[in-house]
């Protein structure tokens, strides 16, 4: 019954062109729900294997070369996409893609700030946001996040440990850990609010960047 009402429910969203041609390629009332419930099912799936439907994404790090690349997965394993930069670049851009090797959002550095600056945009070229780092606090360090010169995210916690958490109007919405790993180059992100799933990915990759990645290179020159 319950099933019936969903499908119910979802073959009101058709429209009219829709509904007409489902009802005329499908004869029988209970096939027709059952083709719409397939169809919802399907999309419940993909949704479950894509960055922005998942809300526990494991992050794998490897520094290929001067390339900075990333796996992203479920909790499973299962490969949800992928983000790479080239560190031979100044400053800095990183591309994130899905399996399918379609661009989701890229990420840009700005060319000298004091606040490592870095902007995100949709696969568009639309702006998501402009992460910069606090260069000023007394305790601890934080980054925030703005759009239209307005702050909408706070960055906050040890991010050289993998440890901290992100908060839209004082609420947490996401958080970075390492407690499902003992490996040294993989962290988890956890997305527990309403926020853009992208936003999310891609500060925890320019974190990892500028508080991991250069810190170890300038240790090394």
């Amino acid at each position: 019954m319950k099933r019936r009402k969903r499908a119910l429910n979802l073959f009101e969203m058709f429209s009219s062109d829709g509904k007409t041609w489902l009802l005329s390629n499908v004869a029988h009332t209970r096939k027709a729900l059952f083709v719409i419930t397939a169809l919802f099912a399907c999309e419940k799936m993909s949704s479950a294997n894509s960055l922005s439907g998942v809300n526990d994404i494991v992050l794998k790090k490897k520094l290929i070369s001067m390339h900075e690349h990333y796996d992203l997965e479920n909790v499973t394993r299962t490969k949800l996409g992928e983000a790479e930069g080239n560190l031979f670049q100044f400053p800095v851009k990183f591309t994130v893609k899905d399996t399918n090797g379609s661009e989701l959002m890229r990420l840009e550095g700005k060319k000298f700030s004091l606040r490592k600056q870095f902007t995100i945009y949709d696969n568009a070229g639309a702006e998501l946001g402009i992460m910069q780092k606090k260069i000023a606090k007394l305790i601890g360090e934080e980054y925030w996040v703005e759009k239209a010169g307005v702050e909408f995210m706070r960055i906050y916690g040890n991010f050289t440990e993998h440890d901290y958490q992100m908060q839209v109007n004082g609420v947490q919405v996401a958080s970075v850990h390492k407690k499902w790993f003992s490996v040294r180059d993989q962290l988890g992100v956890s997305i527990t609010g309403e926020v853009d799933h992208r936003v999310v990915i891609g500060a925890v990759i320019v974190i990892e960047h500028i508080e991991v990645t250069e810190r170890q290179r300038q240790h090394q020159t």
